[in-house]
């Protein structure tokens, strides 16, 4: 198809190429993805995509088009190429410095609210962009809240979040787990920390090859950080704090006995929509 025939096609018809395109590459949601693209060149929503569903396409707007489902194509996440992603009420900026906000991670910070007391404090370990911390300060304004991650280029992008979305209610510090805190205590730690094994043949291909690796990979069995931050956080919690840790598939038995181990108990273990078990929390105890 040339560019002035494609130019001249309906902008339903053009989805419909875009969607065929993308299903034949793999995506999970190619319909979706070409709508959030194509309404991205346009500016306009998915609902006016189809009120204008006639509308012809100009030749800069399909080569725009055209380059970001190449991209697609390729397995870029539809995130980075929109340049932000929703997360519960907040839109982030996304891009490869850190990984897309995911769902799943929604029940890290449901686990984190329910936990943390009136005026209380928390503690996002591996920040990345800045979502988990975020979502708590925008839910619960009374707390005090905290992030660290170890990767300069992750912390760059969270605190374009804060400034964007939070100024002043979130502070940031590079930190290796709970290095730059100087003792501080917390009411709740909540970590999202890498946990994918090395080698793991379950990572989906387009997550291995589009975001970054110091964001995924934990190590032989992917526990090496979630070790780490297991035993450093009974020095960093208040009595009868809370650490929720988001988990891979699997990976939710060791996790429990290392909590156990650390003298953390009342553990509890959630769920994600797919049925994994995703969140693992311990508790420790109340001062005597």
């Amino acid at each position: 198809m040339t560019d002035a025939a494609a130019a001249l096609r309906p902008l339903v018809d053009v989805l419909g190429l875009a969607s065929a395109y993308l299903d034949s590459r793999g995506s999970s949601s190619p319909r979706l993805d070409a709508e959030l693209l194509l309404g991205r060149v346009l500016g306009l929503s998915r609902l006016e995509l189809y009120l204008h569903h006639d509308r012809p396409l100009e030749p800069v707007e399909l080569d725009r088009f055209r380059e970001l489902i190449r991209r697609r194509g390729t397995g870029e996440p539809v995130a980075y190429l929109l340049g932000e992603r929703g997360f519960r009420r907040l839109v982030l900026r996304t891009d490869r410095r850190a990984l897309v906000p995911r769902p799943e991670t929604e029940a890290l910070v449901e686990v984190a609210l329910a936990a943390l007391p009136v005026g209380g404090s928390l503690l996002d370990v591996g920040t990345g962009s800045g979502n988990v911390a975020l979502a708590v300060a925008d839910e619960r304004p009374d707390a005090d809240v905290v992030a660290v991650d170890v990767d300069r280029d992750a912390l760059a992008l969270a605190t374009a979040n804060v400034e964007a979305l939070a100024p002043g209610r979130v502070r940031l510090l590079r930190s290796d787990l709970y290095e730059a805190l100087d003792g501080a205590r917390f009411d709740v730690i909540a970590a999202n920390l890498p946990y994918v094994a090395e080698g793991d043949p379950g990572l989906a291909p387009d997550v291995a090859a589009h975001e970054p690796p110091v964001a995924l990979y934990g190590g032989g069995d992917g526990l090496d950080l979630l070790r780490r931050a297991i035993a450093g956080a009974p020095a960093h919690l208040r009595p009868g704090g809370l650490l929720a840790l988001e988990i891979g598939a699997g990976q939710a038995p060791a996790v429990r006995e290392l909590l156990a181990a650390a003298g953390f108990g009342s553990l509890t273990t959630e769920r994600d929509l797919a049925g994994i078990e995703r969140i693992v929390a311990g508790r420790l105890p109340e001062a005597a």
